[in-house]
């Protein structure tokens, strides 16, 4: 199993969240997979009962549902335990993906609404009508060469329906956290560097707590870590037991104080 090369001061860190978390990943064309963070193991995995693969998940706070995103760009939520689904409403435009591209599925919390990307392609969908906007492409704002490659995205503050919130990304090329600065137009700004090596899918979230502490987490080939949001750089580091699928997609289910 490949894993995310870190500092070898980082290598023998083992650390757990305070609460129960829960991890929900995605692997293969729809399987969901359930991980207790607390714990640092997989505790269940699931088939989603849908007859085709699933660009994305993610937690929707406004809701405290999962939803996800089907190859026919129709947004639905999802119960974790069962792969059941329903319908939250089908996109009126499709969005151009290439083969094996990273697809972005991320929940807004401040407008309940779904940022979807790919590639430098880069849409929002309202909820509620399905409505498409197309926003501006993403590039770089700080005089970083050549255009983002954005292997995941997350937004801060995701509890509740919050009055503000940030945007992150992550580049898998530069290896680094980056901000969206202006979401709508596009605009991405380097933070700083992970300090270790992607290599293959990621999945990338932000759990918010009732307190409102923001906590980032990244999953990478076979290990999970959480990022400061203030600098980038990977701070804890362990693998997950019983992980035999790499995970292409992350959103961490809040804890309940």
């Amino acid at each position: 199993m490949r894993k995310l090369v870190l500092p070898a001061a980082l290598l023998s860190v083992v650390a757990m969240p305070a609460l129960a978390d829960t991890g929900i990943g995605l692997a293969g064309d729809r399987t969901l997979v359930t991980i207790d963070l607390a714990a640092g193991q997989v505790t269940g995995m699931t088939e989603v009962d849908y007859d085709g693969r699933l660009h994305g998940i993610d937690y929707r706070p406004a809701t405290q549902t999962l939803i996800g995103v089907t190859e026919g760009f129709e947004v639905v939520e999802i119960d974790p335990a069962t792969g059941e689904w329903s319908l939250i409403v089908e996109m009126d435009q499709e969005m151009s993906i290439e083969d094996g591209a990273a697809v972005i599925v991320d929940i807004n919390p401040a407008a309940d609404a779904l940022r979807f990307m790919s590639g430098t392609t880069n849409h929002r969908v309202n909820l509620g009508t399905g409505e498409v906007m197309v926003d501006g492409n993403l590039t770089f704002t700080d005089g970083t060469d050549g255009r983002p490659m954005i292997g995941g995205t997350a937004y801060s503050n995701s509890f509740g329906q919050p009055d503000s919130t940030s945007m992150f990304n992550i580049d898998v090329a530069l290896a680094s956290l980056v901000q969206q600065t202006s979401p709508n137009d596009g605009e991405n700004q380097v933070i700083g560097a992970l300090g270790a090596m992607i290599e293959g899918p990621i999945g990338f979230d932000i759990v918010t707590d009732s307190s409102g502490t923001n906590t980032a987490w990244l999953a990478a080939n076979g290990a999970i870590h959480t990022i400061s949001l203030e600098d980038g750089a990977v701070t804890e580091s362990w693998e997950i037991e019983a992980l035999d699928v790499t995970l292409r997609d992350l959103t961490v289910m809040p804890a309940s104080d």
